[in-house]
């Protein structure tokens, strides 16, 4: 009928605009990533004014092609590796976009974009249009769990990548070394600071992932508190927590709160890692 064709060619529409952005995605953020690189070794003012815009940009049809696979496939792009690799690579350029915008600094820039470009080339290289997926993904509270998860680990890792610049730039000065490093990167307190609020942001999102889950699980996994995975990621907001506690109420900053980014994210990795090869656990299903 011709109702079903319309909408056979909506679809086969869809599919086509999936496609293409799913190409067009890695070669923007390759030039975004470009860019910022441009600005931050030869901090050329013209490049350094038209960053950020292309930044926009891409981080929006990012969030377009993302919408469009969840109209698609009728799930949240969290079924398989590439679906995840893409969804990071959104989260972190959207997370640097907002923390450019609030330290009015782009000298960073190139660090993060740099990942989300490995991400998502890794993603368009290897994502599929196959459309089976375990049916919880269609759950809307797993969605928001999931969602938050992805999300908490992303700013987990933007607040260890400011750590790792800190340090960086700490023992440059310390040994008395003022080259490029110094010139271009932020002082020592503006990376402390950024590692903070990603650190904070990602504890917020965390909270909210185990809040989620567990109103989740009680009902698909009764039990799921002797689950591996679950006493891993309680142990991951123990750390943050402690770290950001220690800040707050004694007042530890810079190294000693970096090092408590660390040992969180440290203990991140190593809770994927263990959730996918060396221990059974339920949220094996992706």
């Amino acid at each position: 009928s011709k109702t079903r064709t319309d909408r056979d060619g909506r679809i086969q529409g869809v599919q086509a605009t999936i496609s293409l952005l799913n190409v067009l995605l890695q070669m923007f953020y390759a030039v975004a990533s470009l860019a910022y690189g441009i600005a931050f070794f030869r901090d050329d003012p013209f490049i350094r004014k038209l960053a950020r815009p292309l930044l926009v940009g891409v981080v929006s049809l990012h969030a377009l092609y993302l919408t469009l696979r969840i109209a698609r496939f009728g799930h949240i792009p969290l079924a398989s590796l590439p679906e995840v690799l893409t969804s990071i690579a959104f989260a972190m350029a959207a997370l640097y976009l907002c923390i450019e915008y609030l330290t009015r600094t782009h000298r960073t820039g190139i660090f993060l974009l740099t990942l989300s470009l490995a991400c998502q080339t890794i993603s368009s290289a290897f994502i599929t249009s196959d459309t089976t997926f375990p049916p919880l993904l269609r759950s809307p509270l797993f969605a928001l769990h999931a969602g938050s998860a992805v999300l908490s680990y992303t700013a987990f890792g933007v607040s260890a990548i400011y750590g790792i610049l800190f340090l960086m730039l700490y023992h440059h000065l310390k040994d008395g070394r003022f080259g490029l490093v110094y010139e271009r990167l932020p002082s020592l307190d503006l990376l402390a600071m950024m590692s903070l609020r990603a650190a904070i942001m990602g504890f917020l999102l965390l909270t909210a992932t185990i809040a989620l889950g567990a109103l989740w699980a009680a009902r698909e996994f009764p039990g799921f508190w002797l689950d591996p995975k679950f006493f891993m990621t309680c142990a991951i907001w123990c750390v943050y927590a402690a770290g950001l506690g220690m800040n707050y109420a004694f007042g530890w900053a810079g190294r000693r709160a970096i090092y408590f980014s660390l040992a969180g994210f440290v203990l991140i990795i190593v809770s994927v890692i263990a959730g996918r090869f060396w221990v059974t656990t339920f949220h094996g299903f992706a």
